[in-house]
């Protein structure tokens, strides 16, 4: 067996482990579908203010708009933001330094344990969540073929987040604690990656500038499959999503080779 392919299989078991263990916290998925349903019934409610005028002047309706939340939540709630606090209490517990010796990227390893977490939260949410949106919005908007690209942007959205979650926990070496970097984060997914509002609210100077950051991968483009635009729009979003998360995958490469310089000259936490 080639060193490639067996380090694809110590992978794809990290992502197994991560699968198997989310999918016995039961709970938690109730728990999560309560907090994710009374949110979407509150938004859904604000949408509904907005009268079809001035949603007509974007080419979207009320329904649309609430499908389109509904799946930029749906990515929020199925990549839990406080998985850097794991790295965090690594680095300052010592324990991190351990696994750095190991032979197979620390990195590569946890976030692919974190993806397998995210692959559960999608598969367990996915149904509850259709459901729940198409009560809410009063209809279902999106063709199979809508879903089905969707579906297949999703987890690109998730790479993008994972290993961005796994770069803020290690940023404690650099600012003692990692939680601002994580703040900081989740603010500008919130608001370069279009959480609520598709990107056709924002001004064109503003939307130029998203579209230079890995923002719009993680929310924008998979939520723009509710939206019924151009064809060329969902070939860009979805070229624009394997960009980042292939970038995502080697920048974390690189910020591991930063991090353990840092450790061997003793500096950080």
């Amino acid at each position: 067996m080639g060193a490639w392919s067996f380090s694809l299989r110590v992978f794809w078991i990290a992502v197994a482990y991560g699968f198997r263990q989310t999918m016995q916290q039961k709970i938690l998925f109730v728990g999560a579908f309560l907090v994710y349903a009374t949110i979407m019934v509150f938004y859904s409610g604000i949408i509904k203010m907005i009268t079809p005028e001035d949603l007509a002047k974007h080419g979207f309706s009320h329904a649309q708009l609430i499908w389109y939340l509904a799946i930029t939540e749906y990515i929020l709630f199925s990549c839990v933001s406080w998985v850097f606090k794991e790295v965090q209490s690594d680095f300052q517990s010592g324990q991190m330094s351990l696994s750095l010796l190991r032979p197979y990227p620390t990195s590569l390893t946890r976030v692919m344990v974190w993806y397998g977490e995210a692959l559960a939260r999608l598969l367990v949410l996915f149904a509850p969540m259709m459901v729940v949106t198409a009560l809410l919005a009063g209809e279902f908007v999106m063709t199979p073929f809508q879903t089905m690209g969707m579906l297949l942007s999703v987890p690109l959205g998730a790479v993008i987040m994972e290993c961005a979650f796994y770069m803020i926990g290690a940023s404690c070496l650099w600012f003692v604690q990692a939680e601002p970097a994580s703040w900081v984060w989740q603010k500008a997914v919130f608001l370069f990656g279009a959480m609520i509002w598709p990107m056709a609210f924002y001004p064109l100077w503003m939307k130029g500038f998203m579209w230079a950051t890995p923002f719009p991968a993680v929310l924008a483009a998979a939520g723009s499959w509710a939206l019924n635009l151009s064809p060329f729009y969902y070939v860009l979003a979805f070229l624009h999503q394997v960009f980042w998360a292939i970038t995502s995958l080697i920048v974390l490469r690189w910020f591991d080779g930063v991090v353990l310089r840092k450790v061997q000259a003793g500096e950080g936490v």
